[in-house]
């Protein structure tokens, strides 16, 4: 599986933020890119630039600020425009799909340039 840069990880915990989601559902979505340790490091500084904060009536839900919400617009904008949509499916994980195609282009071209 393809790594995920640190503004995917934050997209990733924002967004599950915004779905009321608390740390260990969070942590399962992302056990395979980064540990325990490194998610809550991400939660305390989401938390530390108002990004998250945490609800104790809510068994200690992560809660998505206002300034997520913007944070989290600006990323999509700029996704979208870096990696436009053909489809209308979305989510950071669709742009990873053309990286995995690249080698085939790179073989492909460098056959041809052998010949």
């Amino acid at each position: 599986m393809e790594s995920l840069s640190k503004l995917d990880v934050i997209a990733i915990i924002l967004k599950n933020a915004y779905r009321n989601c608390d740390y260990e559902e969070i942590y399962s979505r992302l056990k395979s890119n980064i540990t325990m340790p490194e998610l809550m490091k991400f939660l305390f500084e989401l938390r530390k630039h108002n990004l998250l904060m945490y609800s104790e009536s809510q068994n200690n839900k992560i809660i998505i600020t206002t300034k997520g919400m913007q944070y989290m617009q600006i990323h999509e904008e700029l996704m979208n425009q870096i990696y436009p949509r053909n489809n209308k499916s979305s989510g950071i994980f669709n742009r990873h799909i053309r990286f995995l195609k690249l080698p085939n282009l790179f073989k492909k071209y460098s056959i041809r340039s052998i010949r």
